[in-house]
């Protein structure tokens, strides 16, 4: 009886213990900031988010170097073909997945990106989420065909 009670432990532990792998943490990675080229049009914010323990929803990204910041995703109508984008209020970030904010999908519009992050290559973005947590991060600035902002400023200047 004692050997059966020892196996059934065991075997029990084993399930639990095979179970314990990591908890997926909530976090935003492979940001980039492609600035447009005419300066009244937005700029383009592409990232992944990664979701944690738990679906949360994004509800905002933000950043003190943008005048106004705005959450997308593009559209096709199955019909014309015609593409268009529609703002988004949240985005459900199921957990333990990994949600694309990219070209052709959804994305974050910035206006207004000032000089700073245009000289330094980088630029700070808050991500608030439906549980509170608020992630920042530094992510890289580029010009459409990918370069570093002052990288083409020298190769032109």
């Amino acid at each position: 009886m004692n050997r059966r009670i020892f196996t059934v432990a065991a075997a029990t532990s084993a399930l639990l213990l095979g179970s314990c792998g990591p908890t997926p943490q909530l976090k935003v990675k492979e940001a980039v900031l492609t600035l447009s080229p005419v300066d009244s049009n937005p700029s383009a914010f592409h990232f992944n988010v990664y979701g944690g323990p738990e679906d949360v929803y994004l509800l905002r990204v933000s950043s003190p170097s943008a005048i106004r910041v705005e959450m997308h995703d593009v559209a096709v109508d199955p019909k014309t073909g015609a593409v268009s984008m529609m703002p988004l209020q949240r985005v459900r970030i199921p957990a333990g997945e990994t949600v694309a904010f990219k070209k052709g999908g959804k994305h974050v519009m910035m206006w207004g990106v000032n000089l700073i992050p245009r000289r330094l290559g980088v630029i700070e973005a808050e991500f608030l989420f439906s549980n509170n947590v608020r992630i920042l991060v530094k992510a890289r600035v580029q010009e459409v065909d990918g370069t570093d902002p002052d990288e083409k400023k020298a190769i032109d200047g």
